[in-house]
Formats: structure tokens, sequence, C-alpha cells
């Protein structure tokens, strides 16, 4: 989903296995479940976890991305989006900035998948650069075979 890195900044997130449902969806599988590891780091702070999301979520969060994407491009607006996976550990806010060529992303991180967990809080922007790799790796995510 992410590879975003830098000197002060790391948000990755990447696919490790797939768990195939053929009870609920068996021809379009959009409830299996890809089991991502994540990767946090700002100065003073690292975290690192496993979560999960679903196929179904995985394709709104790219349709979300890609409107996203076309609204920089044609340099209209958009109304932001909210994110909220199933286990609710990534929560994400993609929101235009008006009159810009950016998108800021606010997230809200629970390394935990319980209410009680810490929550790590906070924003970046990316440019319309960042976005084809992005949409790729949602790509590779929604297909990902174990």
């Amino acid at each position: 989903m992410f590879d975003i890195k830098d000197e002060k900044f790391t948000f990755a997130v990447s696919p490790f296995e797939r768990v195939v449902d053929n009870d609920i969806d068996p021809e379009h599988h959009r409830w299996d479940w890809i089991k991502s590891f994540v990767e946090f780091s700002v100065p003073g702070l690292k975290a690192q976890f496993q979560t999960e999301f679903t196929v179904g979520e995985l394709l709104e969060l790219r349709e979300q991305f890609a409107a996203h994407h076309n609204a920089l491009i044609a340099q209209r607006e958009i109304e932001p989006f909210e994110f909220q996976s199933q286990c609710h550990q990534l929560n994400m806010i993609i929101r235009k900035v008006t009159g810009e060529e950016g998108v800021i992303i606010e997230y809200d991180l629970r390394p935990e998948a319980h209410a009680d967990s810490i929550q790590v809080k906070g924003d970046f922007g990316i440019n319309e650069s960042y976005f084809p790799n992005i949409l790729n790796r949602l790509d590779e995510m929604i297909k990902w075979q174990n």
C-alpha cells in the first residue's frame, strides 16, 4: 500500500499472506483477508505491527486514491475520503489541499487490535509523483497470492 521513506519518516505497509474465504464471496473474493506488516517511524518513535485488510476495503481505497490522483492532474477539487479498516488499526483521511498540487493523509495507527491500544496520530503530505507507486502497491495487495 505504502512505501514512503526518507531520513526522518517511514510509513510502509507490506502484504505477507492471503486468507481466502470461499464461503462468503467465492467468485470475487472481496472478503479475503490480506495480512500485512506495518512499519512506521518518526524521530523518537518506531512502531511495527501486523494487521489485515479485506480485498473489498483495499479496492475501495484504491478507487479513492485514483480519484484523488485524477483530481490533482485535472486541478479540480474533490471531497475528502475517510478510510476505516475493518480491524481499526489503520485509519486515514485523504484530503486534497485546496488550490494546491498535493494531498494530506491524516493517519490513526493502533498497533494492537483492541480499543485500549495506544494511538499514533499525525499527517503527511504527498504530491502527484507518489500516486503511481501507491496505486501499484495497492494492486499488488489486492492480487496477493500466498
